[in-house]
């Protein structure tokens, strides 16, 4: 079946709404995850319309690969906005704020592998907003040791820490 030039329009003023109230914290990965994770449409048709929306200039990215929108993006949500009908707008404000909170967790916790001359270490952090709630830097053995941690930290952080604390607090 083939799409309305409305609900074209529609689909494309929905990403527009999605960038503009992610405030350039989505790179395209993240961005192509949360639109297909809420069904809003398929790859392809989310493909084309980003596409689409680039070769306008009104969705570009900066350096960091996160989008925005340009100042004819902005224009051009601001004139159309009313288009957009209510229940799309609360459905994507729930889903917006789902996401967020999710973004925000996986980016609290990190876990890197550092090659250094005298030998290789994991480095972990769990943030809280600005403040660095955990920083932990520790060799280990080899590479294989380094990546299966790291994994595990990801996984765990929340339990390793808790252990931590607990350990030093005896």
């Amino acid at each position: 079946m083939k799409n309305s030039s409305f609900e074209l329009a529609l689909n494309k003023l929905l990403i527009l709404y999605i960038v503009k109230n992610f405030q350039h914290k989505l790179e395209e990965n993240d961005l192509s995850y949360f639109v297909l994770n809420i069904e809003l449409f398929n790859y392809f048709y989310f493909k084309q319309y980003l596409q689409e929306l680039e070769s306008a200039g009104l969705i570009l990215f900066d350096k960091d690969k996160k989008y925005y929108l340009s100042e004819d993006g902005e224009k051009t949500l601001e004139v159309l906005y009313k288009k957009i009908p209510e229940e799309n707008i609360n459905f994507l404000d729930k889903e917006m704020e789902n996401y967020i909170h999710e973004l925000n967790v996986k980016n609290s916790v990190t876990a890197n592998i550092l090659k250094e001359d005298d030998g290789i270490y994991n480095h972990f952090k769990i943030k809280d907003g600005d403040i660095n709630v955990l920083d932990l830097k520790i060799e280990v053995s080899d590479e294989n040791m380094a990546k299966k941690f790291s994994r595990n930290f990801k996984k765990n952080a929340d339990r390793i820490y808790s252990e931590i604390l607990r350990l030093l607090s005896e």
